[in-house]
């Protein structure tokens, strides 16, 4: 939460000091960010129990303040920066193992964008762009499942057998992530008015990451046959709403 409280500090300078003139704006635009599930293949191997990183959809949150230039009457471009709170519900299988948990990973980001006034009034608005992201921290936590009737460690006569034993986890893994690192998007936004005096916008964001995860491959000492491969770069989806200040 410090992140967030350090964002309302942010945004309340620069509403206050950001001069205003014809052709330039400053709007405040906030809401959910949802992953897109995915699955990584890690190794080339078919035998079983190869690495899998499995994504399922999670709700994150991001706080977007920014200023449009207009060109003209149809063209303008968007500067912003804003917190980022990316969630995954994540599953990674080795073999009998499974750890499942979520990751939050939290970020500063840049988007900047280059953007089409178009419909009636120019109330429709559609933009392509790319952004700087800088981690500032990144956690998992969830559980250690391992199925004990793959692997045959115990007896199942034994009256305290499990087929599944659960340890719960916690770590850092920011150090799986670049500090800083890219990406583009596509946006859409379409403008609303809230009262007379106050207007602003909804919007719909779909983001692709470029080289946010390391990914250094892993070289396998017991087997040269097993070839590591890398983990799929993360898409999220934003979709806010905003408000012209």
């Amino acid at each position: 939460m410090k992140h967030f409280y350090f964002f309302i500090i942010l945004i309340s300078y620069l509403t206050h000091g950001f001069s205003q003139n014809n052709r330039t704006s400053f709007s405040l635009a906030l809401g959910p960010t949802l992953s897109i599930p995915s699955t990584s293949e890690l190794t080339n191997s078919n035998v079983d129990g190869r690495p899998q990183i499995k994504s399922k959809m999670n709700i994150g949150l991001f706080v977007l303040p920014s200023i449009k230039y207009s060109l003209n009457e149809k063209f303008s471009l968007d500067f912003g920066i804003g917190y980022y709170l990316d969630r995954f519900s994540v599953e990674d299988k080795l073999g009998a193992v499974s750890n499942e948990g979520n990751r939050n990973v939290h970020q500063i980001q840049t988007p900047i964008s280059y953007n089409l006034h178009f419909g009636a009034g120019n109330a429709y608005e559609i933009g392509l762009g790319g952004f700087a992201s800088f981690i500032l921290s990144a956690k998992e936590k969830g559980d250690i499942i391992t199925n004990n009737s793959q692997i045959g460690i115990v007896d199942p006569n034994d009256p305290t057998f499990s087929y599944n034993s659960t340890v719960s986890y916690s770590k850092d893994i920011k150090d799986n992530y670049n500090s800083v690192n890219f990406g583009a998007f596509l946006q859409i936004k379409k403008n609303i008015t809230f009262s007379e005096s106050k207007k602003g916008f909804i919007l719909l964001r779909i983001n692709q990451y470029i080289n946010a995860i390391k990914n250094n491959d892993s070289e396998s000492d017991i087997n040269q046959y097993i070839e590591f491969k890398n983990e799929k770069e993360p898409m999220t989806v934003n979709i806010g709403i905003g408000i012209l200040l």
